[in-house]
């Protein structure tokens, strides 16, 4: 198969592939093959047909010697031929071509036998058969024992000696004579012999019993006649091959003139045209000069080429002046998209001068621009809003719709009222009393209230949100939905309210984060969502949207998207920042770190047991860290403590940088014992496992990290 393009041929290369070199050989091979098939059905009718005559002389003669045979006498020189063959065992039969074995039957050839024996002779001379034999076919061991032969003395078998029998010939002694493709079928063999060349054998059965089928059987010679079908052949083939090679020389000639011929002047008409082109000669008449009078559908093609190249001219000139206002338009896009990412915040930290909570937000537009949109504001000191909205449909009036949006979502919000619901409900008022297009944006709305983690929000036609409780996995918040603003005047919206401790996190996005898909259009879905936002819980709201986005990219792996992604995640901290402390690990600071994990205990109305053992706690981890992380030097410990909910549990994290460490390895001291009779070291640590409902430690990015967990419900 050629590799290279037409331009880059040489004259000779392109001889060789050109339409008149391809029809030639075309027509060749197919002549050829239909020769070939000519030649290889009359040759299979021809030699069918020898054969069969063949067959039937042969089973003539056979049939014409039992007739002639004095049948009682055959069947007594056969009886004792076999009588004896029968008795003799392996060994002996094997040694067939020995003297010894012959003078086993010799005493057989009596004149009676001789005399039968000359009139198969007759039968054989007469007939100009090869050979002419009474035999009998031993059914147990496959063998063909010869009671009578009329062939020459030096060939003679004499009786008792024996051939291997094929398991063809066996099939063909059984088999019954039906009509074949060339007439009636009688039994019969013909084989290639390495001694013989070729033989056809027939035969007709004289006797049978349960071990012997005695049979008239006739050779005749086919050599002659295998060569004078060779030369047939071979005459017939040559003739085949000359008039083939004639009749495809007069058809090229025609299908040349009338077909090749034409498409050259069209080929080169064609490469004048391209040529002017990248002159930059924009009009031309080569097609509608052609002179091309087949009167078939060459000439139409010739007519429509003409056609197409008037009408290409007049598209050339539509074509400069449709990618002049394609150009006005993309840079006018290129400039909406640069106004709508404008107007929302991207600037992060949003709020660094606030430690009460941490956000992050992206959007990632399908076209130039987008109809999704996020917002956050704070409507006042201790009320931050939060908002994530879909506009229907894409492109221009998408991102117009989306801007009114927000800018009416926004307003609202800071008139001052605080209920996420009667908000959504005043913005769809205002977008259905004016809203000719018909449009419409699902939204979610939630209002933190950041003193007391309190959250209020309303869904209008939106995604659920993700809820992710202290250090637990992130869990779908299956809230109220309702209608779509824009949808229908005088909607109501209901708000709900979830309250979020210290590490609590919250996560919306749009359908454009489900709705991603492959390139087999396997959509993204909540349960890979689910998984990828879990699988490290932990990130930071940045970390988590850039992770998310990482992970719709690589499932997408290139497909074009049909929906924006937009994402929206909040950590609240607390109503204060001293829900972390960072102190030298020493032992004179445990006091100042004990009282500031009981200040929070105190908060949440510990019972004094749990508040004693969570101390004890604290002073056996902190003296660890001490002692041994840094050891001979110091350095800092991290403290976090973590509310969960349902149940009330309080979760303290402590986190350095020193030595890796576990110490949950240290194995447990065996209590039974006295003071005097225990190793020292190991029992602080286990009262802590004792005492707390969890404990476990992990070495990451080159942090000690041990958590300590109490129920206080």
């Amino acid at each position: 198969m050629r590799k290279k393009s037409i331009r880059d041929m040489n004259y000779f290369e392109r001889v060789r592939y050109s339409l008149s070199s391809k029809m030639f050989h075309t027509i060749l091979l197919f002549s050829l093959v239909i020769s070939a098939a000519a030649v290889a059905f009359g040759f299979f009718l021809y030699s069918g047909a020898v054969r069969t005559q063949y067959a039937m002389i042969a089973n003539n003669i056979a049939r014409t010697a039992s007739a002639i045979y004095r049948y009682e006498e055959c069947m007594h020189f056969a009886s004792d031929v076999l009588d004896i063959y029968g008795s003799l065992d392996e060994a002996t039969i094997a040694r067939k071509d020995e003297e010894s074995y012959h003078d086993l039957f010799h005493h057989l050839e009596t004149e009676e036998y001789l005399d039968v024996r000359s009139i198969v002779k007759q039968i054989h001379d007469r007939n100009d058969a090869y050979a002419v034999y009474l035999a009998a076919y031993d059914r147990k061991n496959d063998r063909l024992v010869y009671i009578i032969d009329s062939e020459v003395e030096d060939e003679l078998s004499f009786p008792g000696y024996w051939d291997d029998v094929t398991a063809q010939e066996t099939r063909n002694y059984f088999a019954e004579s039906k009509p074949g493709l060339f007439g009636t079928d009688v039994p019969h063999v013909t084989e290639k012999t390495e001694k013989y060349g070729y033989l056809t054998t027939s035969w007709e059965i004289l006797s049978f019993n349960e071990r012997y089928i005695i049979m008239s059987m006739a050779d005749l010679d086919m050599n002659r006649v295998v060569q004078n079908s060779e030369r047939f052949l071979i005459y017939y083939i040559l003739f085949l091959l000359i008039l083939t090679v004639l009749l495809d020389l007069v058809i090229v000639r025609l299908v040349k003139k009338t077909v090749v011929q034409p498409i050259t002047e069209i080929n080169q008409a064609a490469r004048a045209y391209i040529t002017e082109k990248g002159q930059g000669y924009d009009h031309g008449t080569h097609f509608r000069d052609l002179k091309i009078q087949t009167g078939d559908e060459i000439e139409s093609l010739a007519l429509i080429i003409a056609d197409m190249e008037r009408d290409m001219e007049r598209y050339v000139d539509h074509i400069a002046e449709a990618k002049a206002e394609e150009e006005r338009i993309s840079a006018e896009l290129g400039i909406a998209a640069e106004i709508q990412e404008g107007s929302l915040p991207r600037k992060f930290p949003a709020f660094p001068d606030r430690n009460e909570f941490s956000l992050y937000a992206t959007m990632h537009p399908a076209k130039e621009v987008g109809g999704d949109f996020y917002d956050f504001f704070l409507i006042d000191d201790d009320h931050l809003a939060l908002v994530i909205a879909d506009v229907s449909g894409k492109g221009i009036p998408a991102a117009l719709f989306m801007m009114a949006s927000r800018i009416t979502i926004a307003n609202t919000a800071e008139l001052g009222t605080l209920d996420p619901g009667e908000i959504l409900a005043k913005v769809n008022t205002r977008m259905t009393a004016n809203n000719p297009a018909e449009m419409f944006v699902s939204v979610w709305l939630g209002i933190l209230e950041i003193s007391k983690g309190i959250l209020r929000a309303a869904n209008g036609g939106h995604e659920y949100p993700l809820v992710r409780s202290g250090s637990g996995r992130y869990e779908i918040y299956k809230d109220k939905h309702g209608l779509v603003l824009g949808a229908m005047n005088r909607t109501k919206y209901k708000s709900y309210e979830i309250q979020l401790m210290p590490g609590d996190s919250l996560f919306v996005y749009t359908d454009g984060v489900t709705e991603a898909a492959d390139p087999q259009n396997v959509l993204f879905g909540m349960d890979r969502l689910t998984d990828a936002v879990n699988d490290d819980p932990a990130r930071d709201p940045e970390q988590l949207c850039e992770h998310l986005k990482k992970s719709i990219d690589e499932f997408a792996a290139g497909a074009p998207q049909a929906d924006d992604i937009t994402m929206l995640a909040l950590r609240y901290d607390g109503g204060t920042a001293m829900h972390e402390m960072t102190v030298e690990a020493t032992i004179d600071n445990i006091p100042e770190v004990t009282a500031f994990v009981d200040s929070k205990l105190e908060e949440l109305d510990c019972p004094l047991k749990a508040q004693t053992q969570i101390d004890i706690a604290i002073d056996e981890l902190m003296s660890n860290i001490a002692k041994f992380a840094y050891r001979p030097d110091t350095g800092p410990a991290t403290v976090k403590v973590e509310v969960e909910k349902n149940p009330l549990a309080v979760v303290i994290t402590f986190i350095d940088n020193g030595k890796p460490y576990d110490p949950l390895k240290t194995q447990d001291p065996d209590i039974t014992l006295t003071a005097e009779q225990r190793t020292v070291g190991g029992l602080g640590i286990y009262v802590v496992k004792k005492t707390m409902d969890a404990v476990d430690y992990e070495y990451r990015d080159g942090h000690n990290i041990l958590r300590i967990k109490k129920e206080l419900a």
